[in-house]
């Protein structure tokens, strides 16, 4: 089988660095400044998920860009790992990959990029998959792996088996991370995002980590609110995850000795861009479709879209 991964950031770069390392035909496809890069040093990868971090290693890479991609065809597997504001970039360049008879399995949060992907590809076309990773990018471009087992989740979007699905788990089982094949992946993504989306606002609203949330009066209220209310978008659309898996996020979300902060929030503190489109926006306007109120997710919204704006205005202005 033949994996086509789309980005060689901290997602794309570890998964597929490991599975080039055990082995697996893979191909990354990233712009010519990154594509000399790897094809000159390979794809640095720093530590094991979840185990020992100062471990160095160098895998070599097949690399190719976008204007190569159509001699480089055909492809099995198109891992899409791209940030949400770069999907329409992304579309463009696997179009040549997709349209000889690659399937798509995104790696991305949220559910808008589904409807994308389907609308420009068909259904058939796209698979439903999510990723579980603490793995960064440094400054010297190298995949450092996080001290988290990083796990990828995967499935026919219909629930179906396919074999198109389970050739590529068996690629990508016994590769150094968690696999699993589900039948049921869309129920899957929808609980991903109704936590991520709690997540990043309780720490957004906060400004403060996890636990300085939770040993703050109304901390713990909050949490458990946001959660309501991203819980009560899912069940509109007739995925609301289980009352277990719910409380499970709360506990994480309430616990007074965590330090995290979510992605989101962090990237808003560096002053990157972020994926308010796909993870708050979007579930407000679910909300609004079903005329669900849900005020902390667009308090939310407003703060973050402050922060876009004001992102937007500092680059015009830097010309």
């Amino acid at each position: 089988m033949r994996i086509l991964v789309v980005g060689a950031g901290a997602v794309g770069g570890l998964f597929g660095g490991l599975m080039a390392e055990h082995g697996r035909d893979v191909t990354f496809l990233v712009r010519a400044p990154r594509a000399a890069a790897l094809a000159a040093d390979g794809l640095q990868l720093v530590g094991i998920p979840g185990g020992p971090q100062d471990q160095v290693r160098a895998v070599p890479v097949a690399v190719v860009t976008a204007d190569q991609l159509s001699e480089a065809v055909p492809f099995d597997i198109v891992l899409l790992a791209v940030k949400a504001y770069d999907l329409e970039s992304a579309i463009e360049a696997i179009a040549p990959a997709v349209d000889a008879g690659a399937a798509v399995l995104p790696l991305l949060n949220g559910m808008r990029h589904i409807d994308r992907l389907t609308a420009r590809f068909g259904a058939e076309n796209v698979l439903g998959g999510f990723a579980f990773v603490s793995a960064y990018l440094d400054v010297q471009g190298r995949i450092g792996a996080g001290p988290v087992p990083a796990a990828l989740t995967y499935g026919e979007l219909d629930g179906s088996s396919t074999d198109r699905v389970r050739r590529f788990h068996e690629q990508a089982d016994g590769c150094g991370f968690r696999v699993t094949l589900s039948t049921a992946v869309r129920d899957e993504m929808w609980a991903k995002w109704v936590f991520l989306a709690a997540f990043a606002a309780l720490t957004i609203l906060s400004g403060g980590s996890v636990g300085e949330t939770a040993r703050a009066p109304g901390g713990p209220r909050t949490a458990r609110a946001l959660l309501a209310e991203t819980a009560s978008v899912a069940q509109a659309a007739g995925h609301r995850p289980s009352a277990e898996k719910v409380a499970g996020d709360l506990a994480v979300l309430t616990a007074t000795d965590s330090q995290n902060r979510a992605s989101m929030d962090k990237d808003r503190l560096a002053g990157r861009p972020v994926e308010s489109s796909a993870i708050i926006d979007d579930l407000v306007e679910r909300a609004d479709a079903a005329g669900l109120d849900v005020p902390l997710l667009r308090a939310t919204q407003a703060a973050l879209g402050v922060y876009v704006t004001r992102l937007a205005d500092a680059a015009a202005a830097a010309g």
